[in-house]
């Protein structure tokens, strides 16, 4: 059996999660006194500290008894039942008076053991929790803080889901039959220290597919698949699908119309890069040939299912897409709403970035987010969708519609804290975006920017900006692309034109 401490420090609000031999870096299973002057005065003039933990078995085919209970303050914990099966919970109550509550127990089997240990103070000091799970398992709590006196924590016991470097991840419930929301600490579970790191898409250079795009690195060992697969069916079958949790469905819905109805002259076609990993280069250099067309709708308005789904897989990796609706890209007649515009007119629920990297030497202030999430964690009932990024290509919110295209993209999480700065940390060192669920060679960095445009818009290779140029990727002067365009990654054919002055700033 391993050790890992669970602790929140109350002079920072940084939070750790450290298992030996198995780092990962997730939230807590802490709670902290949050009740005001008057409440915890009157739980002193009585004395009382009591608390509850509530333990759910999510192990496949494995009971789990409840042993050896000890305390050193207060009451012995009390387990109702005293057995757990797979699908069942149980409650364990410690309480004291005048003092600490502590002690600890174990839950275990002939072939797993979790080690549960509790220190809820008598003052307003943080309510610890600590679990240590048997190699191969994982916990997660269902939130970063809890309340003070009469605190509840509850914890799921998992067996983990093996992925790229001595990785574990929470099985994804919504996989399951019968089918369950446990997105909150599937998602969570996605940033264990050696399950993103850069030698897990290190490991995805080299992947080939028949389907026309890199495939992604897959942090969720073998479960994107999966989801996206739930994705397309809510996608094919709108409302009449329900299994989904309404976060992404309402996200899903809006791809869905904003692909079939954003151009007057029809549904979108995806444009995705031909690319090639040339073999033993680091960071991964790529041989750009040309685009493949992926219509999302026939001729008579079905949907293509083969197609919708590579949209879905490359979103759900992190690709970068610029749906095309500047004037100055679009052939004469053709007008396209642009993305961001098109949000404001739904009632999806979204949260100003404070500041991205996408087309702009130093931030570019236009972004948005689906949903507003805070901190470095993820909420209970939450979806799988929880960092969805979409701004402009060009850094002016004054500009008007017609003057830009919109990028879109599933982050790793939302900015302004240490997930999103670690992601962005090995971003530098692969030029791969990161979702929270893998990683894409697809970047506009790199210049492998995968476009949604009209009918009648056909990208091209060109010299200079190497990809297709678009309003906010223009070349900066004769033969210069913009500054943050990397185009050392990314190589074309010798006899690819010359880029037309139309696309020169």
């Amino acid at each position: 059996m391993t050790r890992h401490t669970i602790y929140q420090s109350l002079a920072t609000g940084r939070r750790s999660f450290i298992k030996s031999g198995l780092a990962l870096a997730l939230s807590p299973l802490v709670s902290t006194f949050e009740g005001s002057n008057a409440s915890f005065a009157t739980n002193l003039l009585g004395g009382d500290r009591s608390m509850t933990i509530e333990l759910s078995n999510h192990i496949p085919d494995m009971t789990l008894r409840f042993d050896n209970a000890m305390s050193q303050s207060g009451s012995l914990p009390q387990a109702l039942p005293a057995q757990i099966e797979t699908g069942k919970n149980t409650s364990v109550r410690a309480s004291s008076k005048w003092k600490d509550c502590t002690g600890s127990f174990n839950l275990e089997s002939a072939d797993a053991a979790f080690a549960v240990s509790y220190v809820h103070p008598l003052g307003p000091q943080a309510t610890i929790v600590g679990v240590t799970p048997s190699e191969g398992y994982l916990s997660f709590a269902n939130a970063a803080t809890f309340p003070g006196h009469n605190s509840l924590a509850k914890i799921k016991l998992y067996r983990g889901v093996a992925t790229g470097k001595e990785g574990l991840v929470a099985p994804l419930a919504l996989l399951e039959t019968p089918a369950r929301n446990n997105c909150q600490d599937f998602a969570n579970s996605m940033f264990g220290s050696t399950v993103r790191d850069v030698s897990a898409i290190q490991a995805a250079y080299t992947g080939t597919t028949d389907k026309g795009f890199v495939p992604p690195a897959d942090f969720t060992g073998g479960q994107l698949a999966g989801f996206v697969a739930q994705w397309l069916q809510r996608w094919l079958k709108g409302d009449t699908y329900a299994g989904l949790p309404m976060q992404d469905a309402q996200l899903i819905d809006l791809l869905k119309s904003y692909t079939k109805s954003a151009a007057n002259t029809g549904p979108l076609t995806m444009w995705v890069p031909q690319i090639t990993y040339r073999t033993n280069t680091e960071p991964a250099i790529f041989e750009l040939t040309e685009y493949r067309s992926f219509a999302f709708a026939d001729a008579s308005g079905n949907w293509q299912e083969d197609n919708v789904s590579a949209f879905l897989t490359l979103l759900a990796s992190g690709s970068h897409f610029v749906a095309i609706s500047a004037t100055k890209d679009l052939p004469s007649g053709t007008s396209m709403q642009a993305f961001d515009t098109y949000v404001c007119g739904s009632d999806l629920q979204t949260k100003v970035d404070i500041g991205n990297s996408q087309y702009a030497s130093l931030v570019n202030l236009t972004g948005k987010y689906y949903l507003n999430i805070d901190g470095d964690f993820a909420p209970e009932d939450c979806g799988l969708m929880l960092s969805f990024l979409y701004g402009r290509t060009v850094n002016n919110l004054l500009s008007s519609p017609g003057t830009y295209n919109t990028f879109i993209q599933l982050e790793g999480w939302q900015s302004g804290g240490a997930r999103h700065q670690t992601d962005f940390n090995t971003y530098k060192k692969t030029l791969w975006n990161i979702s929270t669920y893998g990683a894409s060679a697809y970047s506009e960095k790199r210049a492998t920017s995968i476009f949604l445009a009209p009918s009648g818009w056909t990208p091209q290779v060109y010299q200079t900006t190497r990809m297709m140029p678009y309003v906010g990727a223009y070349a900066r002067s004769k033969g210069k692309p913009q500054p943050w365009l990397n185009t050392s990654l990314v190589s074309i054919p010798a006899d690819a034109p010359e880029l037309p002055l139309r696309y020169v700033l």
